[in-house]
């Protein structure tokens, strides 16, 4: 069967529309079954964007046709973006272009022109493939038409729901929806109930509804339990042949306290001379999952695994994620090794990989590291006493890599994860914002060290894997974020010199200002979104020329990929004998793109409503915040402990007329004289938290301090140095736009898209805040409404405070 890049360059060198049949005879191909295996490759590669089928069945290649092949980000006020396959600036599509498609679809578009801004303006040429039909929403009943409302705003058509096809579901339930038709021009999806959820919304629902919304495929397939059920649950004596013995070596892993899979295993010893050995061991996957098996069929289609608080939806069956393939302690594990050298640099000066079986020594967890290593508690050193000279060399070797990293110029992004204790009922029992330690970097790290050099490998033999890759940031959003430094007397390169350090200077000059947090969500705003792609692109965050996933092949598919390509580079095969095309690798870069999206949005969106859950406990107990947003009709304030944003509606400030000053962004009281302004630290009254509409409201109890804009020094702040860690995670309004040109610029970068997929190993999750804290949410509009921007006047009467509870925070899940 001729290859993609063979009936592609057939088409080039035509110059026209080719039927099947037309290929077929150009190709040479007569037998039925290299006839019909050509029909499913056209088919699948007109899904893949690489060919067009026309009205009269000809195939044209899409890259001729200057069509860009991407998916659709909609935005619940209509209109919408196309984010290409291939990377770059997003496509705006206008609401009469979005009338035919829903978020999440996969489209060819065409750049019909350029608006005022300087974007790009798109038209949907074709659609290759549809969303996800499922979706969770609400019954609405109107003139007799039953309708379901889209959980999801960006889903922004409701579902008409035939007689018939109710289920008998009743207005304002819960419910399961599938769109059976898709929408078009002229009318909305049609579509049919298939499960009644609730009457409504609580806790113990939103995994469920997570899962339905976002189709994540939570059975496995009769096929997949029984291929999973005959790999044999020991390593066998003719496994462990042809591989080193690690087994006395003391590895160990480090991972979250509630984590149940072990992908990783370090080791480090130091050099006579100066430097480290670092041994980075991680699960050999690709043994026990055959390349085209039912287990590798169900691993690709899920590509992921989805952690939600206290509930993972695995990408491999527990029997394999949790048993074989885990390293487990005091165990015999297959493993696949990067055996390194590292100089007292920190940098690393050679590397090697190979098939290895190994025994985790112990199993540790950061805090249990931390508390030995870094604050040296006699009872966390008594319980690892075993393998303390391990630890502290791998803590010295952290150091040397930290520092190296601080020199080549990495971004660090400090943001804690806000993490989630459920109760046996689902119901959020404490929730807190957990800081990472020099465990958690440590690991980081060591896994930045082995990526890296398995990109590196690879390059090398030029075996056909994925990449991750991280390009420098979009024009469009870099210019948005230079308007709103410059609120702050704050100047940075232009885009085409800016560098991470850049980014890095940035952070470290707003180190201890009141307004860093702020500063550091804007930064992360700016940055383009990491994907996986064929080749290899650099990774701009981590200031690294080559960057490949390879360490968590038991929870990411392209860890996956990169392993076997690495065993049969080992072999000494060459790139043309591989099973793994080029082509082939295009497309599965982006499925796992898209599926690594799938699961940030369901996991973002689980969070975002236990926030809400979990406020709903404490209506009336004061907070202290902080103001990460100003505008017209008020303020928006995200709590110090648990992260959670809500709006403090002007009607709640005390009494007086407030002025909204756009330029300054800060609200001024006529007769007080009172302002609040980005980045004051206030105390906040919970007043309302709705699970359902996704907002929280507060009551302004007290300012506290005032931040000030840095004083500027020369003609303007100039950035050129080096710096730290880098880290995408998403945060859908932690500053909400505001009125003026800065004020624009970052209303667009908070408002107007997906979320940032998080390139970091380990990667905290920066939760957004519920949609009331957006300006294009609910609450928002409604607030707006109310306020126009001009000056209100109340006397609201302040309910009794209650005292503030001492939240626990929940246990780290581990999840790298």
């Amino acid at each position: 069967m001729p290859s993609r890049e063979a009936i592609l360059t057939l088409l080039e060198e035509r110059g026209e529309l080719l039927t099947e049949a037309r290929i077929a005879e150009a190709l040479e191909l007569h037998d039925a079954n290299d006839l019909h295996a050509l029909h499913k490759r056209l088919g699948a590669m007109v899904r893949d964007g690489q060919l067009l089928l026309g009205r009269r069945g000809g195939y044209a290649p899409v890259q001729k046709l200057d069509l860009i092949p991407g998916v659709v980000l909609a935005n619940a006020e209509g209109y919408g973006f196309l984010r290409p396959d291939g990377g770059g600036e997003d496509l705006y599509l206008s609401p009469q272009q979005m009338r035919s498609v829903l978020h999440g679809d996969r489209v060819l578009a065409s750049v019909v022109g350029v608006d005022r801004r300087g974007r790009r303006q798109g038209a949907i040429a074709e659609v290759l493939q549809r969303r996800s039909p499922r979706l969770v929403g609400r019954v609405v009943v109107e003139n007799g038409v039953t309708l379901v409302a889209p959980d999801d705003r960006r889903l922004h058509q409701d579902v008409m729901i035939p007689p018939g096809e109710t289920q008998g579901a009743r207005a304002g339930q819960i419910v399961v929806a599938e769109i059976t038709d898709p929408p078009t021009p002229h009318r909305g999806p049609l579509g049919a109930i298939r499960a009644v959820l609730g009457e409504r919304l609580q806790p113990s629902l939103l995994i469920e509804m997570a899962i339905a919304s976002h189709d994540l495929p939570r059975e496995w397939p009769p096929e997949v339990l029984r291929a999973a059920a005959e790999v044999e649950p020991v390593v066998s004596a003719a496994e462990r042949e042809g591989r080193i013995d690690l087994r006395k070596l003391p590895l160990v892993t480090i991972d979250g306290a509630d984590a149940r899979d072990f992908d990783d295993a370090v080791y480090a010893e130091p050099k006579r001379g100066g430097g480290w050995r670092l041994v980075v061991a991680i699960a050999d996957v690709s043994h026990y999952v055959p390349v085209g098996s039912a287990l590798d069929k169900e691993a690709f289609e899920r590509s992921t695994s989805t952690y939600f608080p206290g509930f993972v939806v695995p990408m491999l069956p527990e029997t394999l994620s949790n048993g074989i393939c885990s390293l487990n302690p005091k165990v015999d594990r297959l493993c696949m090794v990067c055996d390194m050298l590292v100089d007292a640099e920190g940098e690393v000066t050679k590397a090697k990989f190979y098939p290895a079986v190994m025994r985790s020594h112990a199993r540790l967890t950061y805090d249990q590291v931390w508390q030995a290593v870094g604050l040296r508690e006699s009872g966390a050193l008594d319980a690892v006493h075993d393998v303390l000279p391990q630890l502290e060399n791998l803590h010295a070797l952290y150091q040397a890599m930290a520092a190296q990293r601080k020199r080549r110029g990495a971004i660090d992004f400090e943001t804690p994860e806000v993490k989630f204790r459920l109760d046996q009922r689902g119901e959020v029992e404490s929730a807190g914002a957990t800081a990472r330690n020099d465990a958690h970097k440590l690991i980081e790290e060591c896994m930045i060290a082995a990526n890296v050099q398995a990109a590196l490998f690879l390059e090398k033999k030029k075996i056909p894997a994925l990449f991750r890759a991280h390009e420098p940031p979009p024009a469009e959003k870099y210019e948005d974020l230079q308007q709103f430094l410059r609120e702050f007397k704050l100047r940075m390169p232009p885009v085409e010199e800016v560098t991470p350090a850049d980014f890095a200077d940035v952070l470290r000059m707003m180190q201890e200002r009141p307004e860093r947090e702020l500063i550091q969500s804007v930064l992360l705003r700016a940055q383009s979104m990491a994907a996986y792609q064929p080749d290899n692109r650099g990774h701009f965050g981590l200031a690294l020329s080559a960057y490949a996933h390879f360490t968590s092949p038991i929870r990411r598919y392209p860890d996956l990929l990169v392993h076997r390509a690495i065993r049969y580079a080992l072999t000494g095969g060459k790139p043309s004998g591989y099973e793994y095309t080029p082509a082939q690798m295009a497309t599965m870069a982006v499925h796992c793109s898209q599926r690594e999206r799938r699961a940030e949005e369901a996991e973002r969106d689980v969070d975002e409503r236990y926030k809400c859950a979990w406020m709903a406990k404490h209506v009336g107990e004061e907070f202290a915040g902080l103001v990460t947003g100003v505008t017209s009709f008020g303020l928006f304030v995200e709590l110090d402990e648990s992260k959670v944003s809500g709006l403090v509606h002007i009607s709640q400030l005390s009494n007086d007329y407030y002025h909204f000053d756009p330029q300054r962004h800060l609200l001024k009281g006529e007769r007080t004289g009172a302002q609040f302004r980005l980045g004051d630290h206030v105390r906040v009254q919970v007043l309302r938290a709705s699970l359902e509409d996704r907002k929280i409201d507060f009551r302004l109890v007290a300012p506290r301090a005032s931040a000030a804009a840095p004083a500027r020094t020369g003609n303007a702040y100039d950035y050129a140095a080096t710096g730290e860690r880098y880290s995408l995670p998403g945060s859908k309004a932690k500053a909400p736009g505001m009125v003026g040109k800065a004020a624009q610029a970052i209303g667009r970068m908070f408002g107007r898209r997906e979320q940032p997929v998080s390139p970091t190993v380990p990667s905290p999750r920066d939760n957004p805040p519920p949609a009331a804290a957006h300006p294009s949410g609910p609450v928002a509009k409604k607030a707006a409404k109310k306020s126009d921007g001009k000056q209100h006047m109340n006397t609201p009467k302040a309910p009794r405070a209650a005292k503030q509870p001492a939240a626990r925070p929940p246990k780290p899940k581990g999840k790298r």
